[in-house]
């Protein structure tokens, strides 16, 4: 019996990990929904989701989950967490207008590639053949899941650099979790870097000259839904599971969120899925699994 839960035990960080990663995964189908611009929308996500996580870290504070005490470079990677956070989504949202949804997805999931890679040239972790391996599979699974809409060609190029340029900041954002992680708690640690993102985010929409209103009930759903479900659950979700696992293992879990908004796409938009996406489907479950008993 003890071994039954120290197995599960084992186990919640993974777990917390894939179900957050699926909750990241309805980000699309929230974005499509909103008549707002890239910008706004992501500047809405952030600022409605603050009061849900404030409430959080005060609900922390009050039981005394954990005492936070932080040092001056805790601060400064708090901030470069928000920077890093804000880049992305404005990165991400950007290279939509320049390259394919589909390149623009693809190329944002390299993080799996960038975190293993920063990790050995800044803290001299040597990545093992397994998890390479298991990467390239998954990445190769996330091809095949996408399938015959992705586009290579020089029009998208700017686009397609763009986007992998997101996928390095959701690598650095994920060495930055995990870098603070061990000593704040994680209502605390999503309400500041989120407070950060919100103002490199409030930045990117001034420069951009992006509308903040007006508002439709499409809008407001979609500005909810990322708040709630994408940001506040999903986002925290990661943040908890980075205690236990490495951001590598973190990284290639993140692959289940373009599965899930592929099977998402094919519930809500009648998005046709054959063979070939399956079969990526079962790539990237595969190359999860293969490093989850050695992580």
């Amino acid at each position: 019996m003890n071994n039954m839960f120290k197995k599960v035990s084992e186990l919640s960080p993974v777990i917390y990990m894939c179900i957050g990663s699926f909750l990241i995964g309805t980000s699309p189908i929230f974005v499509r929904l909103s008549d707002l611009g890239p910008m706004a929308t992501g500047f809405y996500r952030m600022l409605f989701a603050l009061p849900l996580l404030a409430l959080w870290m005060k609900w922390e504070r009050k039981s005394i989950v954990v005492q936070n005490k932080l040092q001056g470079k805790d601060f400064g990677t708090l901030v470069l967490a928000g920077a890093f956070f804000a880049l992305d989504l404005g990165l991400w949202n950007w290279s939509i207008d320049h390259t394919t949804i589909i390149n623009s997805t693809l190329f944002n999931n390299t993080a799996a590639f960038f975190v293993p890679l920063m990790m050995w040239i800044f803290f001299k972790e040597i990545p093992s053949i397994r998890y390479i391996i298991a990467a390239t599979v998954g990445f190769l699974g996330c091809i095949l899941l996408i399938g015959e809409s992705i586009s290579i060609s020089y029009v998208n190029l700017i686009g397609d650099i763009i986007a992998l340029c997101s996928g390095i900041m959701v690598a650095l954002y994920l060495i930055s979790l995990k870098y603070i992680r061990d000593r704040i708690s994680t209502g605390y640690l999503m309400f500041w870097t989120g407070l950060f993102s919100l103002i490199f985010l409030t930045i990117f929409v001034y420069v951009s000259g992006e509308s903040l209103g007006p508002f439709t009930i499409q809008d407001v759903i979609s500005i909810f839904g990322q708040a709630v479900l994408v940001h506040t659950m999903g986002q925290s979700l990661l943040a908890i599971s980075l205690g236990k696992i490495s951001s590598s293992y973190a990284a290639l879990i993140l692959f289940l969120a373009p599965l899930n908004a592929a099977a998402l796409g094919w519930f809500f938009y009648n998005e046709s899925l054959g063979i070939i996406n399956l079969t990526g489907m079962g790539l990237i479950m595969l190359s999860i699994v293969s490093v989850k008993q050695r992580n």
